[in-house]
């Protein structure tokens, strides 16, 4: 089966929401084997809907839409797909029932601008909203299909995995795609991948690669006619790349690298505290964003000036004026001394020049120090990062951790 997603709404156009309902449906179909091959966006527009459905099921079995099935006069999604199908919109009276029914165990007024929601293509069928008012629309005509989901997250994820997967389950045949990500850091992109050689040529499973700041991940995808058999070509080809690759791998799975770091400090029954300059805080705030991590994290300091480096931290004066708050030195001192000061096992140390403005000649906007101190030794890597402020402010936070990670694997 091949699909294609079509996202409705100006504001997506318009920038002013990120788009996650195709970010999600993508990974959805991928579990169930369906092939997506094009994701298409679209304002609410009656006419560019129509033309978006019939382009899509020219290509694809099905279609898959997110938005406009609301009770604005800007909400046409339903208006769209009967135009596509040439059809007409007519009130379906089981979702007028079910919808009439909703708004008054609510308290709500069944108005005839709410129960336009229940204006659907003719043939269609509807599917129940397990959140919210709008009915989903499930059109087949000729093994073409058009499905149309509401746009909020909630609740386009509940009538997916309830409504819509159960019915697609019963049309796809064939094969079930599985996949897993394995997660390099001190490795370069081409370097591991002319490593790799040969197994990224291979059609199944397939190798993919994937940059994020200070890792490179490695997608290995399978196809097969069961799970246990996609697994069994995933463990296969995992064996060989970690016959080339195991010097540099660092995890196995596309889970957030502060879980990662989290679950890694509970398993060795280690503590973890922070003393930041250029990330203010980030490395410390993504560490607790993690449910339960008050077991391992001990807390935080924003030494953002000198005085605090100095007043709080310990970094010698005559350390900031030879070498500089920005340097190898500072960042040994203020990972050491987080780590002794508030009695963790583990002390993170950031900084460096985010810009737009300050910077060295030997050490430009984008120069960053980051430094991982244990009882027994501290350990500095300087990278040079580039982008906005924020962007490098963000990256140097995710390599803090993703240097901490390579530190705990090692303990």
């Amino acid at each position: 089966m091949k699909a294609e997603i079509i996202s409705v709404g100006t504001e997506l156009l318009l920038g002013q929401i990120v788009d996650t309902n195709a970010v999600y449906l993508s990974q959805q179909l991928a579990k169930l084997g369906i092939d997506l091959y094009r994701r298409t966006t679209v304002g609410d527009n009656r006419k560019r809907i129509a033309d978006a459905v019939r382009e899509a099921l020219s290509r694809a079995d099905v279609a898959l839409l997110t938005g406009g099935l609301g009770p604005t006069p800007d909400d046409v999604t339903a208006a769209g797909i009967a135009d596509a199908f040439e059809v007409q919109l007519v009130r379906h009276p089981e979702a007028e029932k079910w919808l009439t029914d909703l708004l008054l165990q609510r308290g709500i007024s069944p108005s005839p601008t709410l129960l336009k929601q229940a204006d659907l293509p003719e043939g269609a069928d509807w599917l129940p909203n397990p959140v919210g008012t709008a009915p989903g629309i499930w059109m087949e005509r000729e093994g073409k299909i058009a499905i149309a989901m509401p746009g909020v997250p909630a609740e386009m994820e509940a009538m997916f995995e309830r409504e819509i997967v159960p019915k697609l389950r019963k049309r796809i045949s064939g094969e079930v795609l599985r996949w897993r990500i394995l997660r390099f850091s001190g490795i370069g992109e081409s370097a591991l991948t002319d490593l790799l050689g040969e197994l990224m040529q291979g059609s199944n499973p397939t190798l993919g690669t994937l940059v994020k700041p200070g890792e490179v991940w490695l997608r290995i995808a399978a196809k097969k006619q069961t799970d246990e058999e996609a697994n069994a070509l995933l463990d296969e080809m995992e064996t060989k790349v970690r016959e080339k690759t195991s010097q540099w791998l660092i995890a196995v799975g596309d889970e957030p690298i502060e879980v990662l770091v989290g679950k890694k400090l509970k398993a060795l029954g280690l503590t973890i505290a922070t003393a930041e300059s250029i990330t203010g805080g980030l490395v410390c705030s993504m560490l607790i964003n993690v449910s339960g991590s008050s077991d391992y994290v001990r807390g935080g300091i924003v030494a953002y000036t000198d005085a605090v480096k100095m007043h709080l931290l310990g970094v010698p004066w005559e350390v900031l004026q030879k070498e500089g708050a920005v340097s190898e030195t500072c960042a040994k001192w203020m990972a050491n001394q987080v780590r002794v000061k508030l009695k963790a096992s583990i002390g993170i140390a950031t900084t460096g020049y985010a810009g737009p403005t300050g910077g060295e000649p030997d050490k430009p906007i984008g120069t960053v120090f980051i430094a991982i101190s244990t009882p027994t030794e501290t350990h500095v890597d300087r990278f040079q990062l580039r982008g906005t402020r924020q962007q490098i402010r963000e990256r140097a936070a995710y390599l803090a951790l993703v240097q901490t990670l390579k530190v705990l694997e090692r303990i």
